[in-house]
């Protein structure tokens, strides 16, 4: 298990970028009362899409595999376009915005995007003989604790430089789903 702790790490870490990427963002237009509730979305997702995975076999990521590709850039751009469109209004629109951003729905729909390559990495990791708790574990870990500095982050961005913080968060994240888009293809 010692060998493999390292490449647990390393798994959880390259995962956990995107959650501290579009925690940043959420951090500079969510208000702080809504922060245990995403990052207990995203630990839910983050926990149990890897473990699904890593119990599944090779016939559901193949299924999976073609759209895992655009499904986690789309979600990215998608936010990051809207949380441009939220600094572009005034701050009572703003903060309708940012509360339907951190809603439980959509709260869901942008973590299962992001978590779609997790899925597959629950797979390949669990063909490969990897314990699927240990998998999990290490990958919520991580990417809770990413997303929370995220929040932080992107909060204190906020309130330091406010629009272009928001602007800037969001161009970040369009960005790589656009990269995302272009690799995938």
């Amino acid at each position: 298990m010692s060998g493999l702790l390292p490449q647990l790490i390393l798994v959880g870490v390259a995962i956990a970028a995107n959650n501290l990427t579009v925690s940043l963002a959420l951090g500079s237009v969510a208000p702080k009362a809504v922060w245990p509730r995403i990052l207990t979305v995203f630990a839910l997702f983050e926990f149990g899409v890897p473990l699904a995975g890593a119990w599944m076999g090779r016939h559901l990521a193949g299924m999976i595999a073609d759209h895992a590709a655009w499904l986690g850039p789309a979600c990215l751009i998608g936010l990051g376009a809207a949380t441009v469109g939220i600094v572009q209004r005034d701050r009572p629109d703003r903060d309708r915005l940012a509360h339907s951003l951190t809603g439980w729905g959509a709260l869901m729909a942008l973590a299962a995007g992001l978590s779609a390559d997790n899925l597959l990495v629950g797979v390949s990791m669990g063909l490969s003989g990897v314990p699927p708790l240990a998998l999990s574990g290490t990958i919520v870990t991580c990417s809770v604790s990413f997303a929370w500095v995220g929040l932080v982050a992107g909060r204190r961005a906020e309130r330091n430089w406010g629009r272009a913080a928001a602007i800037g968060s969001g161009l970040i994240l369009m960005g790589l789903g656009i990269t995302g888009l272009v690799g995938s293809v």
